[in-house]
């Protein structure tokens, strides 16, 4: 015992140490200063110690509680090897968003994130150039979009036609996610969400159009999530495990860690054809409006919440299957086509990954935030937010302020910094942009947007 206390002492020790090295820059959390470090010589991944794992940290800046909320990841005992930040790491709840690690025996809902599966999805425009695309498309693009998919809280009147048997070929599911599937689940299908989730058409650098979204498991997924955290509390309590922070986590092989997995798969599946309906309808959109389709053999359809067993070699060793959690992360092994998002006014990268262990073979699933919502409703203005947006066929109802280009990292940097963890195929840039609220919330502004 008193060996294991030296231990854990010399570890924080070292990590005070380490920390000295950073400054604290202004608030931009409600409840957090920024941590920059000063040393920018050492590359990236910057590895701190801890008293449990390491961190491989994949930014030179990032909010002090974040690396709090790292750090308990790192010593909690549940980690093998590291725990890797992304470029876009920022505060979460029970763990950081734009956070992987690897387990061999526990699974932490609050890890995988609130909205199962959310992610990604892209596909090119076959034919259609930026020059073609005609300015009153884009508005009459727009408005069908908006009209056809329901946003932020909204559902469809009617569900999908296809929906029994979307819902039949998920997968199994346990007794208590069957309970949970009705109407709002099936009504659901095929809608955005709110939030950071978007749809999108773009053009890359040969002036090709796209047509991209991005949106999760909806309801269900987050009802799964806090189900399942909660679960992870009986469990933890019955054992005298100590929560910090929220970090609630359950046994792989015990049954509900099992349960855990079968429904949070069914929720991964549910997402990926939530995606799958709305992109059609984009492609439909699109195809009505200017006589171009979708290129869907080049469609990239992704999760960047999640877990799932992969082979993983530690300290070049030979490789073992371990269960790798993305939070707000992208898988990113050698030759995988991936999506990094930015804010609604900078656009998106694909990119290529180059299959970096360091990183769990991953990338960041975004820009990530430097700004909570609230503090950017309180720092950003309207009219500098309607400026970020200028040339872009899009709402900027103060509804959505707290999404404005302003309260997001610098893409640029956030791509720099894993540049040994992709390659970027195609650089998207925004021409029309729907984000998730409710119609029946909030008034749109119905000011034009010129062209820049």
């Amino acid at each position: 015992m008193l060996t294991r206390l030296i231990i854990r002492s010399f570890f924080r020790l070292t990590h005070r140490c380490y920390l000295s090295n950073l400054t604290n820059t202004e608030d931009v959390n409600d409840d957090s200063t920024r941590c920059v470090i000063d040393d920018s010589s050492k590359p990236l991944p910057l590895i701190i110690p801890t008293a449990g794992v390491p961190i491989h940290l994949y930014t030179r800046e990032l909010e002090s509680q974040a690396l709090k909320q790292l750090t308990i990841l790192a010593e909690s005992g549940i980690v093998k090897g590291f725990v890797a930040a992304m470029a876009d790491v920022h505060v979460g709840i029970g763990a950081t968003i734009g956070t992987v690690f690897a387990s061999i025996t526990h699974v932490c809902p609050y890890a995988v994130g609130a909205d199962i599966g959310c992610g990604m999805i892209a596909a090119p425009i076959d034919g259609l150039a930026l020059n073609n695309l005609k300015e009153r498309w884009k508005r009459e693009i727009q408005q069908k979009i908006k009209t056809a998919i329901p946003t932020g809280f909204d559902a469809r009147v009617k569900a999908h036609k296809k929906v029994d048997r979307i819902i039949r070929d998920l997968g199994k599911c346990t007794n208590y996610l069957k309970n949970e599937i009705c109407d709002v689940t099936k009504k659901q299908l095929g809608t955005l969400g709110s939030g950071n989730h978007f749809l999108e058409i773009l053009y890359d650098e040969n002036e090709q159009v796209w047509i991209m979204l991005h949106s999760g498991s909806r309801r269900i997924g987050k009802e799964t999530c806090d189900y399942y955290h909660s679960v992870a509390g009986r469990q933890m309590s019955k054992l005298r495990l100590p929560v910090v922070n929220e970090l609630k986590y359950l046994d792989i092989d015990s049954i509900e860690g099992q349960d855990y997995l079968t429904d949070m798969r069914w929720c991964l599946n549910y997402a990926e054809q939530n995606r799958r309906i709305m992109l059609d309808e984009l492609c439909s959109i699109v195809k009505s409006v200017t006589g171009y389709e979708a290129d869907l053999k080049r469609m990239v359809n992704i999760h960047h919440n999640y877990c799932q067993q992969e082979n993983i070699s530690f300290n070049n060793s030979k490789e073992e299957l371990v269960w790798i959690t993305r939070k707000g992360a992208t898988s990113a092994r050698k030759g995988q086509l991936g999506i990094i998002p930015g804010s609604m006014g900078t656009g998106s990268f694909v990119v290529e990954g180059l299959g970096n262990p360091l990183s769990f073979y991953s990338c960041s699933h975004g820009a990530g935030r430097i700004m909570s919502r609230t503090m950017a409703v309180k720092n950003i203005s309207q009219q500098s937010f309607e400026q970020a947006m200028e040339g872009i066929v899009s709402d900027t109802n103060a509804a959505l302020r707290d999404e404005a280009p302003q309260a997001y990292k610098d893409l640029t940097t956030v791509m720099s910094n894993q540049e040994t963890l992709v390659k970027i195929v195609h650089r998207l840039k925004p021409l029309i942009n729907v984000k998730g609220i409710s119609e029946s919330k909030v008034r749109y502004s119905k000011k034009t947007r010129k062209k820049r």
